[in-house]
């Protein structure tokens, strides 16, 4: 086993690519807790999509996918989409609770070992996205919700370099040392870092640069001369978010960890870093606080089952709400009056006709309740005369449909 310091770079190049061909076939774990709080969002039907966001954006796995869908050519987005509020309005409601339900049942294999290394990765790192966001707000004010993906992905190969490699990853893991030195143990006596491996990630997940560099160069200390522009401020960040040292539970052991490090490379005093840290460490207590009584609520054991039957449910509504669209009368033109009207249903039972003149300009718009018009209450609301060449009939029976 070559360890990683010593590879060429066209040996890199190569591992890279093994890292890819491998990740395809291991999944990120996910948290069951917000796996019971996404199930428990799809049972209410008036659950909006900034509910899901705020789940889903505690969830590097997910987070991750969403990221990646909505930088897909189907949305075909002009700007990269880089946070998670973003990707959920593109995806819209009903393709989100599928996708996470669909995602959330797929999860459900790992082992129990795999499960306590996650669940103790994920505290740390959604800790580390909590400060990350709160640094930002005074270091990047529009990039609070990047800062936060970024944070929240720092560690996410850990569990996978931990699923590849195993006891030779796992023995320097359980050292428990701060985040730097494990990283340089890691190059010493591993064939490949953690850092690789997110490395690998968000490259196949479609990361844009905005995210993907700072992530991968979160353990490389910034140059001198403090960059200002987006990446190397987010870069500053990482590298101090992703340094400090964290308790199993996630929250730091000191008032105003590496303060020299967070005034080296962001510029913050000891009082300003401890506020930012104690505004972090509440932001995370009630997240955390949130998702445990979410979980307590729904047994581990029962959770795919669980998860499963909501997603039949989902599937079920969504197939029956398409039949419903493919079945309901579409627009339509029609001849009243001497002129060319289109009815148009809308929602709530009500609908629009619109009419137009000889040269297709529109002249006026009616609203209407299917149910109680006619094509008499029609000719008399858009003030027009009967015709000989109306298209009565064709018009009552479409009426009537829209009324059904």
């Amino acid at each position: 086993m070559t360890p990683r310091n010593s590879l060429t770079a066209s040996e890199l190049a190569d591992l890279h690519c093994e890292l890819a061909r491998r990740l395809a076939e291991v999944g990120l774990a996910s948290q069951p807790p917000i796996a019971a709080r996404i199930l428990d969002l799809t049972k209410d039907p008036t659950t909006g999509l900034n509910e899901y966001a705020k789940v889903i954006r505690h969830d590097p796995a997910l987070s991750g996918r969403l990221i990646r869908l909505a930088n897909s050519a189907f949305f075909a987005q002009r700007k990269p989409v880089t946070n998670v509020d973003r990707a959920c309005v593109l995806l819209g409601l009903d393709r989100l609770r599928s996708v996470a339900l669909g995602f959330y049942l797929s999860r459900g294999a790992a082992t129990e070992a795999d499960q306590r290394l996650s669940r103790e990765v994920w505290s740390q790192s959604l800790y580390r996205a909590c400060l990350a966001a709160e640094i930002a707000r005074s270091q990047a004010p529009t990039l609070v919700s990047e800062a936060f993906v970024i944070g929240l992905m720092l560690d996410a190969g850990i569990p996978l370099t931990h699923a590849l490699l195993g006891g030779p990853f796992k023995s320097v893991y359980r050292r428990g040392l701060p985040p730097m030195k494990m990283h340089h143990a890691e190059l010493a006596e591993l064939p490949y870092t953690h850092v690789d491996v997110v490395g690998v990630l968000t490259r196949r997940w479609r990361f844009p640069d905005l995210l993907s560099k700072p992530i991968e160069w979160h353990h490389t200390p910034p140059g001198a001369g403090g960059r200002q522009d987006p990446v190397h401020a987010l870069h500053r960040i990482a590298y101090y978010v992703g340094s400090i040292v964290l308790c199993a539970d996630g929250a730091p052991a000191q008032r105003a960890p590496m303060a020299a490090a967070a005034e080296a490379h962001l510029g913050l005093d000891a009082g300003r870093l401890a506020a930012m840290v104690a505004q972090a460490t509440g932001e995370y207590s009630a997240v955390v606080e949130l998702f445990s009584e979410v979980a307590d609520a729904l047994e581990a054991s029962r959770l795919a089952s669980a998860v499963h039957q909501q997603l039949v449910d989902v599937l079920d509504e969504q197939m029956a709400s398409e039949i419903a669209d493919a079945t309901r009368p579409r627009p339509q033109q029609f001849r009243l009056g001497g002129l060319t009207i289109t009815l148009r249903p809308d929602s709530d039972g009500l609908g629009t006709a619109y009419t137009y003149d000889s040269s297709g300009e529109p002249l006026s718009t009616y609203r209407f309740i299917f149910a109680s018009e006619t094509v008499e209450s029609l000719r008399e609301a858009l003030g027009l005369e009967s015709d000989a060449r109306d298209d009565a009939d064709a018009i009552s029976e479409y009426l009537t449909k829209l009324a059904a």
